[in-house]
């Protein structure tokens, strides 16, 4: 693998763990406005329900999972031209 490639294999990773997490954190603002509670963060928490907390985890991870992969996607398209 040439360094251009590797730089180029980074970069996406990079790029999709950004997103990522820019996800998450906007759904969790976007949690907090609905619930005008924080979202879920301690599963053991006795605070926490654990149907709210299943259904953190669900959104969250489905939410950050597709934004990283519509970067990967995107970049990887680009890449094809």
């Amino acid at each position: 693998m040439s360094n251009k490639q590797l730089i180029a294999t980074v970069g996406v990773g990079l790029a999709a763990a950004s997103a990522g997490m820019l996800a998450r954190k906007s759904l969790q603002k976007s949690w907090e406005k609905v619930t005008n509670e924080p979202a879920p963060k301690d599963k053991v928490s006795e605070n926490t329900d654990l149907k709210e907390a299943v259904t953190w985890a669900v959104v969250s991870g489905i939410g950050a999972g597709l934004a990283r992969m519509a970067v990967q996607y995107a970049i990887d398209k680009r890449k094809s031209r």
